[in-house]
């Protein structure tokens, strides 16, 4: 069903969230990164301008988006892949200088659902020491106590069902009573394969404005 209205979104029982782009912005994280890793390779090479390395990152990442970001980077600057897991490393386990926000609404949406003891999961794809330092560093202001946390690479990734089968197995909780929160066609299939309602957080913060 189409979700309508706030109310009707607060009726489910379980709420299952993406993490990257849904509870926060993941530029914020990756762009740190790629500075973390500019600082990184300008050390290595001092005749390349840190500040080069990372608009170059960027420049990729906005032009071709993130596949083989890194071995591009590498080529583009004539430096051996050998230095790949070099890049790897500091994307997965580096220290943001600045804490992840969450988007506001998002903020709101999990408080109010823990004042209505609801049960929470974010179930996110991508490798899980990375998807586990970007949790550790966002400003959940309290909130993550409450929230599960599941690993799609443990199981199998989006749009695989799996990671949802293992939630609504250990919750005992029933599909049509369960919806999903992303904002990709992983999510919103991962979802469509499961049998569980599916809402876009663009649609969900419209109806958060209009609350």
């Amino acid at each position: 069903m189409a979700i309508k209205s706030i109310s009707e979104f607060y009726s489910f029982s379980l709420f299952i969230f993406d993490l990257d782009n849904t509870i926060y912005n993941e530029e914020d994280y990756l762009f740190q990164a790629y500075k973390e890793i500019a600082d990184r390779f300008a050390g290595l090479f001092p005749s390349i301008d840190s500040n080069k390395l990372f608009l170059k990152m960027k420049e990729i990442y906005d032009k071709q988006g993130r596949e083989m970001l890194f071995d591009k980077f590498l080529v583009a600057f004539g430096i051996d892949d050998s230095y790949l897991p070099e890049c790897l490393k500091i994307l997965r386990t580096f220290k943001p200088e600045r804490p992840l926000a969450i988007y506001e609404y998002s903020k709101q949406i999990l408080k109010e659902l823990q004042k209505r003891e609801k049960e929470i999961f974010v179930l996110t794809n991508g490798n899980s020491e990375q998807q586990k330092n970007k949790i550790r560093h966002i400003s959940w202001d309290g909130l993550d106590k409450k929230i599960n946390y599941v690993f799609a690479a443990e199981f199998e990734p989006k749009p695989s069902p799996a990671g949802v089968f293992h939630i609504l197995r250990s919750t005992g909780t029933e599909k049509n009573k369960t919806i999903f929160v992303g904002d990709s066609d992983s999510d919103k299939d991962c979802a469509l394969n499961s049998g569980i309602e599916y809402l876009d957080v663009r649609i969900l913060f419209a109806l958060m404005s209009e609350y």
